[in-house]
Parts: C-alpha cells; structure tokens; sequence
C-alpha cells in the first residue's frame, strides 16, 4: 500500500530526466499539434498501403501477354515451394515442373489437354483475396 502511495506521489519527480529536460505530461499529449502529427502519420501509413496495392495490381497485369501467342493455361501447387504450370505455346502446351532455382519440361502435348479459354478471368478483387485469406467463403457464390 505504501509503494502505491509512493509511486501516485513521486510522479513529478519521476518526470525530471538527468539533463533538466522533462517528460511530455498528459496535457501534452492531448494537444491539437499531437493530435494532428498523430492524425497525419495515420494517413500517410494509409496511403501509403493504397499506393503499394495499386503497384502490385499494376504489376500483376505485366506478365500476361495480350494477344501473344505464349501464356499461363493453368498453374497447380504441388508442395511448399514447387509448382506444375501448364503453359500454351501456339498450338502446343507444356508441362513445366517449376521449383526454385529450376524449371523443367515435364511433357510436350501436340494436341490441348486443357480447353483454353478465350476470355481471362476477371481480376480478383481485395476483398476476396481478404475472405480467402481469413477462410471466410462468400456465401453468394
């Protein structure tokens, strides 16, 4: 009891540093001029999320190739960090079995073994990603 009452009163002498200097007090830290530092830095975090979202969108859309004869058909995750994509090359499609460091042709197909389709499928919106992530379905779909 006695060290609660100690520390409630010595809060004065606790605000003092070594070099005179004192801490803010809570008044301080309630001020307009706090207040709007705290206020900007909060939008400035904000914008700058947006602006790293609206890269990566811009990103994502410069490896497909519009109207070019070499695209991703399919792409399936076989382990941490290994993958088996099916890509369509003219008229042939490839098997590649791709893990870090290499890539290699599994199985060259003469004929589609994927139907392609001729429209690509809408990007996906954040919000979706967002639900898949959590593991929230979308009831709607």
């Amino acid at each position: 009891m006695r060290l609660l009452l100690l520390m409630a009163f010595s809060g004065t002498a606790l605000a003092e540093t070594g070099a005179g200097e004192t801490l803010p007090s809570t008044a301080d830290l309630f001020s307009w001029s706090y207040l709007g530092q705290v206020i900007a830095s909060l939008a400035l975090v904000i914008g700058l999320l947006f602006g790293a979202l609206w890269i990566m969108r811009r990103v994502n859309g410069v490896g497909q190739a519009v109207g070019g004869q070499m695209r991703v058909v399919s792409s399936l995750g076989l382990g941490q960090r290994e993958r088996a994509v099916l890509v369509s090359v003219g008229d042939q499609q490839i098997l590649l079995g791709v893990a870090p460091g290499r890539v290699a042709a599994l199985h060259v197909f003469d004929e589609p073994a994927v139907a392609q389709d001729i429209t690509p499928a809408p990007p996906l919106k954040f919000s979706e990603v967002w639900q898949n992530v959590m593991g929230k379905k979308d009831s709607s779909s």
